[in-house]
């Protein structure tokens, strides 16, 4: 009987236990699958009316997949840009060509093609030209457009009215003015600069920094070149370089339709797909040595000088003569004349010759050296052109000498 008992009590057991264990099991939840198509994006400045800078979102479900060309961490996210402004040089220098056009054309049409590359989300813009008074403007820079809900159709109509201003180049007023434009503005900031970069009467690396100190990190500075200017090249890398963020980059290199797209998307989302690379650096330089040329005609400044009746080179000139010779080769266009002479002892004719021999020997030397025969003309002129008086020792000694005269 108390066997009995035992086994019903475990058997009841082993149900209970079987029991509890499906009804656990049924009360839990399926395991959720990872979807990335189900990730949330933040919601826009715009869309919640936020008063700080909008929150990093995830481009798209694929750009989670990490590439192994590019695995920087975290390369998938980006920022959002919803306000800026394009300043527009339309002063004096913008009448000037450039490019088959004069350069506030290039420059407006810089601006409308960025214009067309804008994103499709609620924006806030505006464009500023500057200028001193000419014509119907009345002040040296001008918001035209802004700042206000950005739309593309008024904004290229404001593009369109910008004429030239004429005059010196405020562009320090202009993005001081600017400064005041943006405070107004919620979330991130982009300043747009379109000039030629000559500028003499402001000094806008100094409004950049001040503009940057005002906004920080809030705001990131892009320039473009209208033109070839050296010094306003240089202005513009400038400004964009006070801004810490953003780039300079020339109307040239947007050309490209896709160039410019990418510029957009960089002002907008603050990328750097257009950005230029650095410019290589210059190699360098090698210092030239001496033209063997030049110093050439400085060696055959020397003189040769003989003993009376000889035409023996004697040892003291051997390398002044070594000298010569190496450099011939060196330059080997240079031809020249070795000229023999003498004192006014003993006949004209045989001084004629004896000049000559002398002038002889000099060539035999160079050539032995490994200088060509035919580089050398050789002419005695024998006691007809001394050097000096033939009533002296000295004198009679400086006439019997070779010399050289180039003759290439």
């Amino acid at each position: 009987m108390a066997r009995n008992c035992i086994r019903a009590v475990f058997f009841f057991f082993i149900i209970f236990i079987s029991i509890s264990a499906l009804v656990t099991g049924c009360s839990k939840e399926p395991a959720k699958r990872f979807n990335a198509n189900e990730l949330q994006t933040y919601p826009t400045s715009a869309s919640r009316g936020a008063s700080s800078p909008s929150p990093r979102i995830a481009q798209s479900p694929e750009s989670f997949v990490l590439d192994p060309n590019r695995p920087q961490p975290g390369q998938f996210w980006e920022v959002l840009v919803n306000n800026f402004i394009v300043i527009l040089d339309a002063s004096g220098s913008k009448y000037l060509p450039y490019s088959g056009k004069v350069k506030l054309r290039v420059a407006k049409d810089v601006v409308r093609r960025l214009n067309q590359k804008t994103p499709e989300r609620p924006l806030v813009g505006g464009l500023r030209r500057y200028g001193y008074e000419a014509g119907a403007w009345s002040v040296r820079t001008a918001l035209l457009y802004g700042m206000e809900p950005y739309s593309r159709p008024e904004y290229g109509s404001s593009i369109d009215i910008v004429r030239w201003a004429g005059g010196k180049s405020p562009l320090e007023l202009a993005i001081d003015k600017a400064s005041d434009d943006f405070q107004s503005c919620d979330g991130y900031l982009a300043l747009v600069v379109v000039s030629d970069g000559k500028v003499y009467d402001s000094d806008p690396i100094e409004a950049a920094k001040r503009i940057k100190r005002r906004y920080g990190d809030r705001i990131c500075i892009y320039t473009c070149l209208v033109g070839n200017l050296p010094y306003g090249k240089e202005l513009m890398e400038r400004v964009a370089k006070a801004g810490e963020c953003g780039y300079a980059i020339t109307a040239d290199q947007l050309v490209p339709d896709n160039v410019m797209g990418d510029w957009a998307y960089d002002i907008f989302h603050r990328t750097t797909r257009a950005k230029p690379a650095p410019e290589p650096e210059a190699p360098p330089r090698v210092p030239r040595g001496p033209n063997p040329c030049e110093l050439l005609n400085e060696a055959l400044r020397m003189k040769v000088q003989f003993d009376l009746n000889k035409w023996y080179i004697r040892p003291e000139y051997f390398n002044g003569l070594n000298r010569i010779a190496q450099l011939m080769i060196e330059c080997p266009v240079a031809r020249v004349e070795i000229q023999g002479h003498t004192c006014n002892i003993w006949t004209e004719k045989y001084n004629l010759k004896l000049s000559d021999m002398r002038a002889t020997e000099v060539m035999n030397y160079l050539v032995k050296r490994g200088v060509e025969a035919n580089r050398f003309l050789v002419r005695g002129f024998g006691l007809t052109m001394p050097t000096a008086s033939n009533k002296t020792d000295q004198g009679r000694e400086a006439n019997r000498r070779a010399e050289f005269v180039r003759i290439d």
